[in-house]
């Protein structure tokens, strides 16, 4: 499953760059291309709320395929239609994208706690994080290749082998699936998310939970800036070869990524402890800061550590965060990560149009100190309730004692 997640994840970020350039080029328009962005966020949004549902229903490993597939055959046909028709095509793999990666998202995470023990889950989530980064470089650094030397038709055909290989993938996993996800279960899941219903579903694993996710949707509103903000401060600070830069950039967060995985699986497998709450919000919070620092006008043999360790702490806290997620009981699972994916979708569509909107008046710096530094405030308010509520908890059975 987590070689899947690395073959999906590489197209999808092969394609978030080639989509991007093609509707720039196919419209000739920036406005046609933030809509293209914007469908696709707000149907990843949409369909967290659903994917929840459908992953607690139905065997997931076939909610991931069916994605994958519904990815390839847009992407195939997006490359056989006319040219006059490819526009409306443009967007129904906007909806396809947007929802797919969605649905695979909740589908996987929800249904990796079936595969492996929970003194397991961290080493295995650890992988996940390690494999994803190594997709997430390969798909950013192939897609200028394919696009400048083969065209947008090549590069989308790959795209769409990606999703079909992803897809093949999946295969053993779903004949393997475990009777933890087979309907019958899933049923029962399902009728007792009914019974909870939204606001019941999170005092059900209240307070520290929903606190992670709302320090994750302001993390993503964070994270928004600097994805926004990165082209602008790359033409301001390289003008000559802004590409160059922003590739350092990206590729120096990846790295750092993919090392958090590397050590959060091997620690996790010497201790045989994972992650908690605790790391979690010391990792956002040195995430924000090391962000930030990187917008400041660093030189480059100084903003390529800063950036690593700012993709280190971003991969280390997903880490955390989604094994704590998987903790939860497993009849709340699936709904709670549809919940929590479209929480998180929120944070980036808004971080995406509030910070786009801010840096036509302001330079990127400010930009990105106010939305990371939104994020480091609500993590360091999570880190002192936590903390005060461990040291409650811990004095508590010592004033009830005889």
């Amino acid at each position: 499953m987590a070689t899947a997640h690395a073959v999906s994840t590489f197209g999808s970020f092969l394609n978030l760059v080639a989509l991007g350039l093609f509707v720039l080029h196919l419209t000739g328009s920036t406005v046609q291309t933030g809509v293209f962005m914007a469908v696709r966020l707000a149907a990843g949004f949409l369909t967290g709320p659903v994917a929840g549902r459908l992953a607690a229903r139905h065997r997931r490993p076939y909610l991931m395929i069916g994605a994958d597939l519904l990815a390839a055959g847009v992407l195939i046909l997006l490359v056989t239609v006319p040219a006059g028709a490819r526009t409306p095509v443009l967007y129904g793999l906007a909806v396809a994208l947007g929802a797919g990666q969605t649905l695979w998202g909740v589908a996987m995470r929800a249904h990796l706690p079936t595969m492996v023990d929970a003194d397991r889950l961290t080493r295995a989530n650890g992988l996940v994080v390690t494999l994803r980064s190594v997709g997430m470089l390969l798909g950013f650094a192939s897609a200028g290749v394919l696009v400048g030397w083969l065209g947008y038709h090549v590069a989308f055909l790959v795209d769409a082998a990606t999703y079909l290989l992803s897809a093949l993938l999946l295969l053993p996993v779903a004949r393997r699936a475990r009777a933890a996800d087979r309907p019958a279960t899933a049923g029962r899941t399902a009728a007792a998310g009914r019974a909870l219903g939204r606001f019941g579903l999170l005092r059900a694993v209240a307070p520290v939970v929903p606190a992670m996710i709302a320090v994750r949707a302001v993390d993503a509103l964070g994270s928004a800036s600097h994805n926004v903000g990165l082209p602008v401060y790359a033409t301001l600070v390289r003008p000559d070869s802004p590409a160059t830069f922003a590739a350092t950039f990206t590729t120096a967060w990846a790295a750092g990524s993919l090392l958090a995985g590397r050590w959060a699986a091997r620690r996790a497998r010497r201790t045989g402890r994972g992650p908690t709450e605790l790391p979690f919000g010391v990792a956002t919070c040195l995430m924000s800061v090391c962000f930030v620092l990187a917008f400041t006008g660093l030189p480059v043999w100084l903003l390529v550590p800063v950036t690593l360790a700012a993709g280190a702490a971003d991969g280390y806290a997903e880490i955390s965060y989604t094994t704590r997620l998987q903790a939860v009981d497993a009849d709340l699972r699936p709904r709670l990560f549809g919940f929590a994916s479209a929480a998180q979708n929120a944070g980036f569509g808004l971080g995406m149009i509030v910070c786009a909107g801010l840096l036509d008046r302001f330079p990127p710096l400010p930009v990105v100190g106010a939305a990371h530094g939104l994020a480091l405030a609500v993590a360091l308010v999570f880190l002192v309730a936590h903390v005060r509520l461990r040291t409650a908890a811990r004095r508590q059975p010592a004033e009830v004692a005889p």
